[in-house]
């Protein structure tokens, strides 16, 4: 049903979020307990939606968050984290076939953490980008990279990305207004958060999102959407009527 209605909404790529920051994997990981397969539900869903998406041509990319509230190296064992962590890339980049690319975050170096948010948000130590890009590099050669650190890109990333905002603007206050040379995509969310949370229920109208569109487009930016399932797995149906619609005003428009 997600890849039917990425098609409709004429869509050509997807990321999921594979690993957020509490550490909970959304595909069969040998490293951790702390996975779907371990729920009630018990399947793969990475590999089922990688089965989906190659079938209709659509790009997958893995968003993966580099803190992780839960794994306990996370704050007593750095080097062991860092490995745990990357040996998680690997899995990724070995299991499912041909991936577009990875969209990592987590790691916002200009931010600056107070009380608890230290405890939640600061690394203990490098992240060795460098070795987990390369890593990317020599087992999905094809596969570009994505860092949500709200600076200018990093060796080994090949493009740059702004939350809410348009390429080099920092109207909502965490953003860089340094655009780089690299490659930009802008990210909105078509309902009222980045997860589906009834509170928040918000939804673009069709020519709310066409503007979206259009002005990250005239930017020479790539307009990425984010949408949050309902917990019983669907997309919400006003949200699916939306993006349906503007998947036709597109085609209308022949953009």
């Amino acid at each position: 049903e997600w890849g039917d209605l990425l098609l409709e909404a004429k869509l050509n790529f997807l990321f999921i979020t594979s690993k957020h920051h509490d550490g909970f994997c959304l595909w069969d990981s040998q490293l951790t307990d702390f996975k779907v397969t371990n729920t009630p539900f018990q399947r793969d869903i990475i590999a089922e939606l990688a089965q989906a998406l190659r079938e209709r041509g659509i790009g997958l990319h893995f968003y993966y968050s580099l803190v992780d509230w839960t794994h306990s190296a996370y704050r007593t064992d750095w080097s062991a984290y860092v490995a745990y962590y990357q040996s998680q890339i690997r899995e990724l980049c070995t299991q499912y076939g041909q991936i577009a690319g990875f969209v990592f975050d987590g790691y916002w170096p200009r931010q600056e953490f107070e009380g608890d948010e230290i405890v939640y948000f600061s690394p203990r130590g490098l992240w060795d980008l460098a070795g987990t890009y390369q890593i990317i590099h020599q087992l999905q050669p094809q596969a570009v990279i994505c860092n949500n650190t709200h600076i200018l890109p990093l060796p080994g990333e090949d493009y740059q990305v702004w939350e809410l905002d348009l390429p080099g603007e920092n109207t909502i206050g965490f953003n860089t207004d340094q655009r780089g040379d690299k490659s930009a995509a802008s990210w909105f969310n078509l309902n009222g958060g980045w997860s589906y949370s009834p509170r928040q229920h918000r939804v673009m109208t069709p020519h709310q999102l066409m503007d979206h569109y259009r002005r990250v487009r005239a930017a020479n930016a790539v307009f990425m959407l984010n949408v949050g399932p309902r917990p019983f797995g669907d997309i919400h149906p006003e949200e699916q009527t939306v993006l349906r619609q503007f998947g036709l005003l597109r085609e209308q428009e022949g953009i």
